[in-house]
């Protein structure tokens, strides 16, 4: 014939536990460093730039480089500029577009101006990355 055993839980906190408590060690945290979001945006732009024109135009591939991709593939103009002014990089919307080589206001967060055949909206900002200043515009048709 079986038996049925009952348990019942105590609680007595007047009785200290025979094993004493520690506390869970918990390790430290580990940091790690991650890349500079700017050297990873100035290595899409190389990446892009080593490109060529014409019939016979080869491009890098850009599966290793989702943030190159998405420079290339982005319908807005995005060009980037060093401290001269000078066009480092133009993705294929912004060399569709005449773009002067210099803007009157570098230093304009936000604008609206005229440019090859209608109004946009160029938004920029501009950063230091390597001893160099490089200015990163956006340019949206808004016509």
């Amino acid at each position: 014939m079986a038996s049925r055993y009952r348990f019942v839980l105590v609680e007595d906190n007047d009785t200290t536990l025979p094993v004493r408590y520690e506390p869970r060690w918990t390790p430290p945290p580990v940091w790690i460093r991650r890349t500079d979001p700017l050297e990873l945006l100035l290595e899409a732009f190389v990446r892009l730039s080593f490109r060529s024109e014409g019939a016979f135009a080869w491009a890098p591939a850009l599966s290793g480089n989702p943030l190159a991709f998405l420079l290339d593939a982005v319908s807005d103009a995005v060009v980037l500029r060093s401290s001269s002014g000078r066009a480092v990089y133009a993705n294929p919307s912004a060399r569709r577009m005449v773009i002067p080589e210099r803007w009157p206001d570098t230093e304009a967060a936000l604008e609206v101006l005229q440019a090859d055949d209608g109004q946009y909206e160029r938004r920029c900002m501009s950063f230091s990355q390597g001893g160099e200043t490089f200015v990163l515009e956006v340019l949206r048709r808004v016509d």
